[in-house]
């Protein structure tokens, strides 16, 4: 009883130890083993089916961008800089998939200690059983066998929402350098995180010290950094002088003809010249938006890349009437005409816009038959670039030994996010029933409900912004491990505190 109670003490000393010195204890050696192992054992297998990178489209301009230091328009340069650094230190390809496997591993590592470290667990079984959630993810282990952004960029999220936590817990310096150097990073891979400053404010202001106000103030720095960056690159690269590269309009109009086949819109009813002439360039398209969404019951990106499809032909017809080349054109509609049409419709039918993009959308969030690259793998021999960059020998046999995710894994994936998502509405409404008697302090309740926010406000966006594929959830595990530990584990103590009302009773 003494020894436990010795125990006990020492776990709420240790909060005031350094974090490093708490990482290094004895006591989480048995954490350490188990991320390292299971790390460990997702390296081996993804490496023995897929000798090398699944690769797509995307992957060949972000190799195009590293090669010759160039700004793209579709997206940041930041999962370019990092494929820059990995190559200065080894050309090979396979120096990508090591490098991103060690940062998701450290990633997962801190954003576990950090949550240790300040919701102390009450039940070592519930720690281990939710570490073993976290650390062995079977998606993290094959997008980091990837040349895509999306394991760099939950790599991010993850630093980012550790910093942010030590920010708000312990008014943390060493916090505040990590959370801004992160956010950085996380508006460098994706424009998506344009929002991720802003989210975080309301929860800075409640919570106390001065560094909040420094905190605030640097997000809005870091943000206004990036915008000008971005400015100054787009004007440098293709004469615009705008925040905008396109890609952000030709997303919104390919969400919005979703509703296009089921409106009767008339081209004399829209007051704006250029939107009429489009919509009436769209209206010979009807029957084949509705045939590629699947009579309206399903979401696509075809729009957005489809050579048949309006989007491209008006952009080929545009090209020849103007005489301007793809990308300027590219950057020209994207940022003017596609954005305001899609805005138009979007505006104008907000209903038809929520029953035939965003809720069949929102239904991936829950389960997803959309698993992207992992569905369809493709070698390093999808872009001859790649080849070349990391001088892959022609002959070389790209090929998977067995396309193990995709005939099955990626399946398995999805359908666990149903199981996944009952077990939180479970301990969500648990948490509502028995909210009085679960106890926080005040900074206790502010970065759990910055977690849950931030969490919330990703999805909600991300459906908002491009139809789901598997591996854009990939930065949520550590939400969902954060909810259901910090929840089961005030359970826990509730429980332990009513087993000693009830033994002192007796």
């Amino acid at each position: 009883m003494n020894k436990k109670k010795i125990s006990k003490k020492n776990l709420q000393e240790t909060k005031k130890d350094n974090f490093l010195s708490f990482v290094l204890q004895k006591q989480q050696r048995w954490d350490w083993i188990i991320m390292t192992v299971l790390c460990l054992i997702g390296y081996i297998a993804v490496k023995y089916f897929y000798p090398y990178p699944a690769t797509m489209s995307d992957s060949g301009s972000y190799v195009v961008a590293a090669m010759n230091d160039m700004f793209s328009f579709y997206r940041p340069f930041g999962y370019s800089y990092f494929l820059q650094i990995i190559h200065s230190i080894s050309s090979s390809v396979h120096a990508v998939f090591i490098f991103q496997m060690l940062l998701y591993f450290i990633s997962t590592a801190v954003f576990a200690f950090t949550i240790k470290y300040f919701f102390s667990p009450n039940n070592k079984i519930l720690w281990y059983l939710l570490l073993l959630f976290l650390s062995f993810s079977p998606l993290a282990f094959f997008m980091a066998n990837s040349i895509l952004s999306d394991l760099i960029f939950s790599v991010s999220i993850y630093l980012m929402l550790s910093g942010l936590l030590f920010i708000i817990m312990r008014q943390s310096w060493v916090g505040l350098i990590l959370f801004s150097i992160t956010l950085f990073c996380s508006l460098s891979i994706r424009y998506s995180a344009v929002i991720f400053p802003f989210v975080f404010i309301p929860f800075l202001l409640f919570s106390k010290g001065s560094i909040r106000w420094i905190t605030i103030a640097c997000s809005i720095v870091i943000f206004f950094i990036f915008y000008s960056q971005i400015k100054n690159n787009m004007k440098e690269t293709t004469g615009f002088n705008q925040f905008s590269t396109g890609f952000d309009g030709w997303q919104l109009s390919n969400n919005a003809l979703h509703i296009f086949p089921f409106i009767d819109l008339k081209p004399e009813s829209i007051k704006n010249k250029n939107l009429r002439t489009f919509h009436q360039f769209l209206l010979p398209y009807k029957n084949m938006i509705l045939e590629r969404t699947n009579n309206g019951k399903d979401v696509t990106a075809d729009f957005l890349w489809g050579t048949d499809l309006p989007l491209k032909q008006y952009l080929y017809k545009s090209m020849q009437e103007l005489n301007r080349p793809y990308p300027k054109m590219w950057i020209s509609l994207g940022s003017g005409l596609y954005a305001d049409y899609g805005r138009y419709l979007i505006l104008h039918y907000p209903f038809k816009f929520m029953r035939y993009y965003y809720l069949p959308n929102a239904e991936r969030m829950f389960y997803t038959t959309h698993t992207g690259v992992m569905g369809n793998y493709k070698g390093v021999d999808a872009e001859k670039d790649i080849m070349n960059w990391y001088n892959i020998p022609e002959g070389d046999n790209l090929s998977c030994k067995n396309d193990f995710y995709g005939s099955f894994l990626a399946k398995c994936i999805s359908v666990s996010y149903i199981f996944i998502w009952i077990a939180i509405a479970i301990i969500g409404i648990i948490g509502v029933l028995y909210r009085k008697k679960i106890k926080f302090d005040k900074q206790e309740k502010i970065a759990f409900w910055g977690l849950f926010t931030f969490g919330a406000i990703y999805y909600a966006s991300t459906i908002f912004m491009s139809p789901i594929e598997l591996r854009y959830w990939l930065p949520m595990a550590c939400i969902q491990f954060a909810f259901c530990y910090i929840l089961l584990n005030k359970f826990s103590e509730c429980l332990k505190s009513f087993q000693l009302f009830i033994k002192n009773k007796a």
